[in-house]
C-alpha cells in the first residue's frame, strides 16, 4: 500500500526524478551524518537546514536514503507551492501559510497522526520559510522550528547546512555538511536561535573546505577526516541525568544521483 510520504511513494516518483535529477546536479556531496545504528529507532528524526535553492528538499531526501530510508518522510513546506502540485502531497509534504498561524498548528496536529511503527518518520523543514543564499548571516530562522521541536518531544533534531557550487562544472554540486545530533529526550527542545547557529556553522564549514581547496574541493571532500565523536547537545527532561553520546559520524559520502 502506497501512502504519503512512504518509502513506496517516493520509490514510484524516483523511477522518473533521479535519472532527470543527474542532468540538473553534478554531484551530490554529504559529510558529518551520524552512522544509522546510533540513532534511536523509536525517535522521529528532524532534519532542520537552510534554504538556498529548489532542490533542498529533494537533498534532505537524499540524507533520509542514508539515515533511515525504510520510514516515512515529510517535508513542511508553504501551502502555495503545495497547490496545484499533488505529487509534493504523494511526497510527503505538509502546507501551511505563515500568515495563518492556524495552518501551521494543523501542520503538528497532522504530524502526531503519523505513524511511528514500525520505522517513525524523518520529517524535514526549512525554518527560513523562503530561499536565500548559503552565506546570509544571520540566516533568519523562524520560530516555527521551535513550535515543531517542542511538540515531537523526544526525537532525534539533526542540522544541516546546503551549499551550491558551480566550480569547474557546468552543473551546480550541492554540498551537506551535518552538525552534530541533537537528543531531545522530553522537556527542553533547542531554541530557534541555536538551531540557528548549528546550520550556520555547518554552511561556513563547507565554504571555508572550498574557499581552500577549490575547484579540488568535490575529489577532497570525502577524504578529509570525518568529524570527531561529539557529545552532541542533549536536551533532557528536568531532573534526568545522564544521557547517551552521540556515536561517531559516518564519515562522508560523494555521489551522483542514482
Amino acid at each position: 500500500m502506497t501512502f504519503s510520504g512512504s518509502p513506496s511513494a517516493w520509490r514510484l516518483f524516483e523511477v522518473a526524478f533521479r535519472p532527470w535529477l543527474r542532468t540538473r546536479l553534478a554531484g551530490i556531496h554529504i559529510g558529518g551524518l551520524p552512522a544509522p545504528e546510533h540513532l534511536d529507532p523509536s525517535l522521529p528524526l528532524l532534519l532542520v537546514a537552510n534554504h538556498t535553492s529548489w532542490f533542498d528538499g529533494f537533498l534532505l531526501r537524499e540524507v533520509h536514503r542514508r539515515l533511515r530510508p525504510a520510514g516515512p518522510l515529510h517535508t513542511i513546506m508553504l501551502e502555495r507551492e503545495l497547490r496545484g502540485r499533488p505529487i509534493l502531497r504523494m511526497l510527503g509534504g505538509m502546507g501551511f501559510d505563515p500568515e495563518r498561524p492556524a495552518t501551521f498548528r494543523k501542520v503538528l496536529r497532522g504530524l502526531e497522526r503519523i505513524p511511528t511503527r514500525p520505522v517513525p518518520p524523518t520529517i524535514s523543514f526549512f525554518p527560513q520559510g523562503k530561499i536565500f543564499p548559503s552565506f546570509r548571516t544571520p540566516l533568519g530562522f523562524r520560530g516555527g522550528v521551535e513550535l515543531l521541536a517542542r511538540r515531537l518531544g523526544a526525537s532525534h533534531i539533526l542540522p544541516l547546512g546546503i551549499h551550491l557550487e558551480g566550480g569547474s562544472r557546468t552543473r551546480p554540486q550541492a554540498f551537506l555538511s551535518a552538525g552534530p545530533l541533537v537528543t531531545v529526550t522530553g522537556g527542553g527542545s533547542p531554541s530557534a536561535r541555536e538551531l540557528e547557529a548549528m546550520v550556520e556553522e555547518e554552511t561556513h564549514r563547507i565554504r571555508s573546505f572550498l574557499a581552500h581547496w577549490g575547484e579540488d574541493g568535490p575529489g577532497r571532500w570525502e577524504k578529509r577526516a570525518p568529524a570527531a565523536p561529539s557529545s552532541g547537545h542533549t536536551h533532557m527532561a528536568p531532573g534526568e541525568e545522564g544521557g547517551s553520546r552521540s556515536g561517531p559520524a559516518a564519515g562522508e559520502t560523494s555521489s551522483r544521483p542514482s
